[in-house]
């Protein structure tokens, strides 16, 4: 049976992103910014489920599980800032500039602090892409 549990090693707080990420197979990256933009958006709230699922989902696997999935990176190439609308045109295969433009209309629309906020985090979620 499947189990879901806090990932040991993809951790960046307690490691409850990593495990839904496991357990979803999903790349952590998105699921962090997702909790980040949805704890912006409910007040806070989020981050008090964040606690509870740290405190009910147990500590995973000592053994390193490899995901199979494809991951989510800021990219070295197509970049303005820090590359994160860049990767993200990457991983799902679209155009990086409409990305972009969006990302400035959501800025204005929401005045401007929770979507910069998310950026600057995702700047230190996000890892950049590998080099070859």
């Amino acid at each position: 049976m499947k189990r879901i549990y806090r990932d040991q090693f993809d951790k960046k707080i307690g490691g409850v992103c990593g495990g839904l990420a496991q357990y979803f197979q999903f790349d952590s990256s998105i699921i962090r910014l997702l909790f980040i933009i949805l704890t912006l958006f409910t007040g806070g709230f989020l981050f008090l489920i964040y606690l509870v699922l740290w405190a009910i989902f147990p500590l995973g696997p000592k053994a390193y599980v490899v995901a199979n999935y494809k991951k989510l990176y800021r990219s070295r190439t197509d970049k303005r800032i820090a590359g994160i609308c860049g990767g993200l045109g990457t991983y799902m295969k679209f155009d990086s500039n409409i990305i972009r433009l969006v990302l400035v209309v959501a800025t204005f629309l929401t005045g401007f602090f929770p979507i910069i906020l998310t950026y600057l985090i995702a700047m230190g979620i996000i890892p950049e892409e590998p080099t070859l």
